[in-house]
């Protein structure tokens, strides 16, 4: 078990999100702490990560999130790295005393406290997003939408379509793509006011201003795409954990 963290951990520190000139990657990691031991996770990976990971050219190297509801629900979420292109992780760091150094003290401090972690390398989809990249934000919810088979024909097209509905709602969304494991889609409202976003319902039917854009009846035809291309698989809300993140 010690062995497979170790090596969890070595992936989590090489990656990154995107742009279209410059691909933009992502390792996301969802981290599944032992009953009870919460708070000595977070007080262990505040103290690793300030120590071994912070803020490098004005911008954090590690990411932390707390996850609510959904099939990752008490979870944690890192993300490091931000900004990688593919071309970037060609650039391979060479072992050095401070890697191991990093290494045994993740193992000793904060690996005792980890269950279990799934992790994937996710690209951002700057042509199906209404933000860039580097949009910023603390909380956030996040809806998994996994492929049908590959999706059916015309579905990136009609997955492009979507940001001009977005800003006519008055809402900020960026898009993600799994680049390992299934094909997923994860579709990222950004709210920058905190959760009192989600109570403002108006201008909020996505199929009457689907209609207003793309004409009369679009909407019907582009739904089938939808359902016959993909799935919801899982919706939760993320807020960033400051103890959590590079300092």
């Amino acid at each position: 078990m010690k062995k497979q963290l170790i090596f969890v951990a070595l992936i989590l520190i090489s990656f990154a999100p995107f742009a279209q000139q410059k691909t933009s990657t992502v390792n996301a990691g969802f981290w599944k702490v032992k009953m009870g031991q919460a708070p000595s996770f977070v007080d262990a990976s505040e103290t690793f990560i300030t120590k071994f990971f912070p803020v490098k050219d004005g911008k954090p190297q590690i990411y932390g999130y707390n996850i609510s509801g959904g099939k990752h629900n008490g979870e944690y979420l890192f993300m490091n790295n931000v900004g990688k292109s593919f071309t970037d992780r060609d650039v391979v760091t060479p072992a050095t005393i401070d890697n191991i150094r990093w290494s045994d003290n993740w193992n000793l401090t904060v690996a005792p406290h980890v269950e279990s972690t799934t992790n994937d390398i996710l690209v951002y989809r700057p042509e199906m997003s209404n933000l860039g990249v580097d949009e910023k934000s603390e909380k956030f919810v996040n809806t998994e939408w996994t492929v049908k088979d590959g999706g059916s024909k015309g579905f990136t097209d009609v997955l492009k379509k979507m940001a001009k509905v977005w800003d006519k709602l008055g809402r900020k969304f960026g898009v993600w793509s799994t680049f390992t494991g299934e094909t997923r889609y994860y579709v990222v409202r950004y709210l920058p006011n905190g959760w009192k976003d989600l109570d403002d319902t108006k201008n909020s039917d996505f199929a009457t201003a689907w209609e207003e854009i793309y004409g009369k009846g679009s909407w019907d035809k582009d739904s089938l795409i939808f359902a016959n291309s993909w799935s919801r698989t899982d919706r939760f809300m993320m807020t960033l954990n400051k103890r959590l993140t590079s300092k």
